[in-house]
């Protein structure tokens, strides 16, 4: 006996949908990846001191070890080394596995926006988003690839955060509250453990829920949000009660930049951190006036739109990500992120800080074709080509190697090998070095199976971070320590100190490095702190 099975007419329909909507984001993300893979490629897969730093405590966490933030940084996670262990114990020791955590940071990006735009703008809107957060300005993309704190986890897991927290004040029928609440507190604490920049994303979905949620719904959505945040934040609420409020002490203490002259930072962030957030500028190559203009209309235009384009009085999903761009400038000026931006050195001190910009721009970008795709679809992917192709302009044309220099010290080569030779040849395996090269020196040749002990002791006098104390007891134990020198000088004046102490020493030269071992006796390097200066 036959069975009469009956199919909805819809179901082939949404079927079919399903795998396009599949192909698309499968594509998207494959674009992502091999524009990534081509930076990192071009840039010799380059570690900068920072970077560095993370890639020497997964060493360590292999080892046994088990920090809960970055080394003498009371602000930061210690994210990245506990997934670059893991990518190590998979894929073995190198630069390659050392930037794969990030790379798939970045890439995350995309399905967080994705997310995000959807939730305040729709489907086409959130299309449209993930589009430009896979392709970003050439500075934002640089900077989501850089291990050296976990920024781009902030922006992953802050935008998760948001997400929550517009289904939470925008609910939809049968939605269960404490579920959303829950896990919009989770990934707050998890962003805020990551760096207290989360504060961008935590204020903003704290109002999108107070201005939303009321009465017993509110009392139960915040005692859930504040369960998930303190288990999503469990990681640093552990780390202060073992050092006595450390991360509290850091972002209270005045001398962070809570006292800059506020009008001072407001111009800062706009001449500076707003054009490279925003995809106007960045200092790695051509970035023609042009092409900033342009993509600045094109942002302003989306972002009136953004605010007018509405067919009512009143709050709507998308005035989330709005508050979100507001609040971004007011904190930086407000709190102390904004202070580095004055120092008198002209560093690009404030820069990291600037990513979250693009992406919230995004989902404000997205909206803002999604509405138009809905009326004229060519000319939705038209306007859509306009930032694509100014980004991708950026990318193509961009210094790799200057741009993934520390925005400190900029003076690595694509490739240590030269210098590990020498130092090998030479038997040394202990050097005073600055800590912009002895770190990717000391990771380098820990992934070649040649362990280096590298001490910065000009930057420790001078009143830098004291990144690996217990490194200079071993350099001064050390049979044959050197000095390593980051210069093109004909004679340093290291050099010259020691033939004025009567030392006899071995100099070798691998640009942009100059390898001194003393040979006649060890010379400590309280003895030339003078000749390891910064510009060395």
């Amino acid at each position: 006996m036959a069975v009469a099975v009956r199919i909805p007419v819809g179901a082939p329909a949404r079927r079919r949908g399903r795998r396009a909507y599949l192909a698309v984001a499968l594509v998207l993300l494959l674009m992502a990846l091999l524009l990534r893979l081509s930076l990192l490629v071009r840039s010799n897969w380059l570690l900068e001191g920072d970077d560095a730093l993370s890639a020497l405590m997964a060493l360590r966490i292999l080892d046994g070890d088990r920090p809960i933030m970055l080394k003498n940084q009371t602000y930061a996670a210690a994210w990245e080394p506990y997934a670059m262990a893991l990518s190590y114990a998979a894929f073995g020791i190198s630069r390659v596995a050392a930037k794969l955590p990030e790379l798939l940071g970045s890439l995350g990006l995309v399905g967080a926006t994705w997310l995000l735009a959807r939730e305040v703008a729709g489907r086409p809107a959130a299309w449209f988003a993930a589009l430009l957060a896979a392709l970003p300005p050439a500075y934002v993309l640089v900077l989501s690839l850089k291990p050296w704190a976990p920024y781009t986890e902030v922006i992953l897991f802050g935008s998760l955060s948001l997400t929550c927290a517009v289904r939470l004040g925008w609910p939809r029928a049968g939605q269960r509250d404490v579920g959303w609440a829950i896990a919009c507190g989770i990934a707050g604490g998890i962003a805020f453990w990551m760096h207290p920049l989360a504060v961008w994303y935590l204020v903003a979905a704290a109002l999108a829920v107070l201005v939303r949620v009321r009465g017993a719904r509110l009392l139960s959505v915040a005692v859930s949000g504040l369960l998930g945040f303190a288990l999503g934040g469990l990681p640093v609420w552990l780390y202060n009660l073992q050092t006595g409020g450390a991360t509290l002490r850091f972002v209270l203490d005045g001398s962070q930049g809570q006292t800059a002259d506020r009008l001072a930072v407001l111009q800062a962030w706009w001449n500076n951190d707003l054009p490279r957030g925003a995809g106007l500028w960045h200092p790695w190559g051509p970035s023609p006036v042009i092409l900033g203009v342009v993509l600045g209309l094109w942002l302003v235009a989306a972002g009136i739109w953004a605010l007018l384009g509405r067919s009512r009085i009143g709050l709507r999903r998308l005035d989330a990500v709005l508050l979100f761009l507001v609040l971004i400038p007011m904190i930086f000026v407000l709190s102390g992120f904004g202070g580095p931006a004055l120092n008198p050195y002209g560093f690009d001190a404030t820069g990291r800080y600037t990513p979250p910009l693009w992406f919230g721009l995004a989902v404000i970008g997205g909206a803002a074709l999604g509405a138009i795709w809905r009326r004229r679809r060519s000319v939705a992917v038209a306007l859509a080509a306009v930032p694509l192709a100014i980004n991708l302009t950026g990318v193509l044309t961009i210094d790799p190697l200057a741009a993934f220099q520390s925005p400190y010290w900029d003076r690595l080569p694509p490739d240590n090998g030269p210098l590990l030779t020498v130092l090998r040849d030479e038997e040394v395996q202990a050097v005073v070095m600055n800590h912009w090269a002895g770190q990717p020196a000391m990771f380098d040749t820990a992934a070649a199976g040649q362990p280096l002990i590298a001490y910065d002791w000009y930057d420790v006098q001078a009143g830098g971070i004291d990144r690996f104390p217990e490194n200079l007891a071993m350099v001064r134990a050390a049979d044959r320590p050197a000095f390593v020198l980051v210069t093109d000088e004909a004679e340093p004046q290291l050099e010259r100190d020691l033939r004025r102490m009567d030392v006899t020493f071995v100099e070798r030269r691998v640009p942009p490095y100059v390898v001194v071992i003393p040979t006649s006796r060890k010379v400590d390097p309280s003895e030339v702190t003078d000749g390891l200066d910064y510009r060395y």
